[in-house]
């Protein structure tokens, strides 16, 4: 249910991009895929504003993502930045779980907050369970990060964009997994409460590009 809510926003902000920047990469030129990231990024953002003045928080993270990737590019003449940059970021992310440990408020409580907030309260009080969930995810994102060094490093460009998307999959489902096996451990209550509340049914085409 969480994903079927979250699937319009993740389609807009993820997936639709994605298809554009391999397809002008293999019809095109690695240049002409990130002109066009870019572009569609901007662009869907500036309707999404339009229409509301709001964008999606995940649109937001993809606008930021592909200029600094871009920009990086660029300035260095070289499309190799635009890749390695999301190595830095994946094993940022990783290492920004491990560093909430040590601040009043874990990083997977302040995300429940704004995915899940009708349990949030409830995985606050759990301190050992926000260290577990911290830990498998700090593991996941350097874990996916270290990996797809590894590809961009030895692997021929075509290659790494199909493997490097295959193994973050990978690394993003055990994380999954490792979560869900966790919380029937040690929070059974905590994953019922996830269904207890019906979520609201998302709307149109892609809901109206994740609105």
């Amino acid at each position: 249910m969480l994903a079927a809510r979250a699937l319009p926003a993740l389609t807009v902000a993820t997936i639709i991009p994605l298809g554009l920047f391999y397809l002008c990469l293999f019809l095109g030129s690695v240049d002409i895929a990130i002109v066009v990231s870019v572009a569609y990024a901007y662009s869907v953002g500036f309707w999404q504003y339009r229409r509301r003045p709001r964008i999606s928080g995940m649109l937001l993270i993809t606008i930021f993502m592909v200029t600094v990737r871009a920009a990086a590019a660029a300035a260095s003449g070289s499309a190799f930045l635009y890749f390695a940059i999301p190595v830095a970021e994946t094993v940022g992310f990783g290492l920004l779980f491990l560093a909430s440990l040590a601040s009043r408020e874990c990083l997977v409580v302040r995300l429940a907050r704004d995915v899940v907030p009708h349990v949030a309260e409830d995985l606050a009080e759990r301190a050992r369970l926000c260290k577990l969930l911290s830990l498998i995810w700090a593991l996941t994102y350097i874990g996916s990060g270290l990996t797809t060094l590894l590809l961009l490093l030895t692997q021929p460009l075509p290659v790494y964009l199909g493997a490097h998307q295959l193994t973050g999959w990978a690394w993003t489902g055990l994380g999954i997994v490792t979560s869900l096996v966790v919380c029937r451990w040690r929070a059974r209550g905590l994953l019922a409460a996830l269904h207890r509340r019906p979520l609201p049914k998302a709307a149109g085409p892609v809901a109206a590009l994740a609105r």
